[in-house]
């Protein structure tokens, strides 16, 4: 039998040709097994000819051999992963984008691109009409390349672990309105996989020819319209239009959208972000947690411009400037004049050592659309209410703080620096936090700036959730395997490695295996061999 999700299927070519009068006739004169045996002749036919439109398909895929893995693994769930050598969340995005508009344009299917209401993915919308021909292309490019297929509209999940070259992996597709494509995809070390929470979706467009001008209208909302003209005009636009997580460089791959769409989105920041890294403690550790804050940037800020690394010791050899680095020797407590940075842009992200990005985030995590920084808000006690830092924020501002900065990536403008040092407030001398005996609390210069930003207008706290870990804590093993395992935590800022307690207890050589199976993969941004298997002394 044919595929009964196909929409050629034999029950659905009998019921389009035969009317319902007709059928109801035939049913009480002609005898049961004529009328079966029409049916399998037909289901026949239309297989053969569903499996002659699938070889032609495949032989168009692989005719192209784009987007070949290095080779396939099984998932812990399972499931088929591939392996990609340098894998960045943003490059698998990318790579699933263009192999999906890949097998559309093969197979001649008019597409175009839709801001999605979720960020995390590209969504792409084909006519209703070449349903059909959809699924054809699809499937034959899941067998070349293995991936998965769910229902999205209506929600049906129970395909998510048959591959999509199996007929079974598309039993929803016939009443589907939204599909989503998803591959599994790891590098050499299995330490991190991308594709769970991404993947392609395809929402099934219609014509509605009501009005005098005809018109495609989408079968969900989306952020921008859901009814355009059917002759709309097709443009090129960077998927970091569509997709805050994506890189700046968008603009230099870009997919098709049409003309109705390229309006901003409401979240969309459209001013450069730069990120400024402190270099403080020339050791093994601190190479460690320079590291990591530069792969942190690499896999989970590509939008970031250009990162600039305030030097107050000598920095390791691997590391070089270039267009996008740019390495500032610095004399120590250089970052209390930041905004005397050269080439700095007037928004950046200050990471000082062990702050670090856990998972995927945009421009608007740290930033409003206006420019005003949205500093991550942290705990308040009677410490905090008496630390001196809260003494210089009332002088600066004349009013009482009420709570405290949480550590971590901290979002920061210029003009708010300049304004304080032009008032001759500076920022109390904080200590080194690699060096304290347990976790500090709000950072001298952080609840300064942020507490006068707010005070003027220019911040917005927000309330995301960060981590804080000390590595001489009891247990680190275990609370770092969970972030490890989970990978959901947005912040995270690692304190004392430098201290005895960590060394003694062996926290500074967890705290040194896990970041290396947290970022496995090389940022742009190292050079020459930075791979030290004695690093973690």
């Amino acid at each position: 039998m044919s595929d009964p999700t196909s929409m050629s299927s034999a029950a659905h070519v009998y019921k389009r040709l035969v009317p319902q009068p007709l059928r109801s006739a035939a049913a009480g004169t002609v005898p049961l097994r004529v009328r079966r045996k029409v049916k399998r002749g037909l289901a026949r036919t239309l297989g053969r000819r569903e499996a002659r439109l699938h070889r032609r398909a495949l032989r168009r895929v692989r005719k192209a051999e784009f987007g070949h893995s290095e080779r396939r693994i099984t998932a812990p769930d399972g499931r088929v992963g591939h392996i990609h050598t340098g894998l960045t969340i943003d490059l698998a995005r990318r790579l699933d984008h263009d192999l999906v508009t890949f097998a559309l344009d093969a197979a001649d299917i008019p597409w175009f691109a839709v801001p999605a209401l979720d960020d995390r993915r590209i969504c792409l919308a084909v006519e209703q009409r070449d349903k059909g021909a959809v699924r054809r292309a699809l499937r034959a490019l899941m067998e070349e390349h293995t991936g998965y297929v769910v229902s999205v509209s209506p929600a049906k999940s129970d395909t998510e672990t048959v591959p999509a070259s199996h007929l079974k992996a598309w039993k929803h597709f016939g009443k589907a309105k939204v599909i989503r494509l998803t591959w599994l995809r790891t590098e050499p070390t299995e330490n991190l996989w991308v594709g769970e929470d991404q993947g392609i979706e395809i929402e099934f467009w219609t014509v509605n020819t009501d009005l005098p001008q005809e018109r495609l209208v989408g079968p969900r909302p989306n952020r921008v319209q859901r009814t355009v003209p059917s002759d709309a005009l097709g443009i090129e636009i960077g998927l970091d239009r569509l997709s805050g997580y994506c890189d700046i460089d968008g603009d230099m791959d870009p997919t098709i959208t049409l003309e109705n769409f390229d309006i901003p989105r409401l979240e969309e920041i459209t001013f450069p972000v730069d990120a400024v890294l402190l270099w403080q403690d020339a050791t093994p550790w601190g190479e460690e947690l320079l590291r990591a804050a530069l792969r942190s940037l690499h896999q989970y800020a590509p939008w970031v411009d250009v990162v600039h690394v305030l030097a107050e010791a000598p920095v390791p050899g691997w590391l070089r400037a270039d267009d996008r680095l740019d390495i500032v020797r610095a004399a120590p407590g250089a970052e209390r004049a930041l905004h005397q940075l050269p080439d700095l842009a007037d928004h950046f992200l200050l990471l000082r050592p062990g702050a670090l990005i856990g998972r995927p985030v945009r421009p608007f995590d740290y930033f409003s659309p206006h420019g005003a920084t949205r500093p991550r808000r942290g705990p308040w006690n009677a410490e905090e209410s008496f630390a001196p830092w809260t003494r210089a924020a009332y002088t600066a501002t004349g009013r009482v703080t009420a709570h405290g900065y949480t550590a971590g990536p901290q979002p920061y403008r210029r003009d708010t620096l300049a304004r304080l040092a032009a008032a001759g407030t500076t920022p109390p001398e904080p200590a080194d936090g690699q060096r304290l005996p347990a976790v500090p609390g709000t950072h001298p210069m952080d609840g300064l700036v942020h507490h006068f930003g707010y005070v003027e207008g220019l911040a917005d706290p927000s309330g995301e959730a960060s981590v804080l870990l000390h590595a001489a804590l009891p247990g680190i093993e275990n609370r770092l395997e969970r972030l490890l395992v989970r990978r959901d935590t947005q912040q995270i800022h690692l304190f004392g490695l430098g201290s005895e307690e960590a060394h003694r207890r062996g926290g500074t050589d967890a705290v040194h295996d896990f970041l290396r199976r947290y970022f496995p993969v090389a940022s742009a941004f190292e050079h020459g061999e930075p791979e030290d298997p004695d690093t973690h002394s």
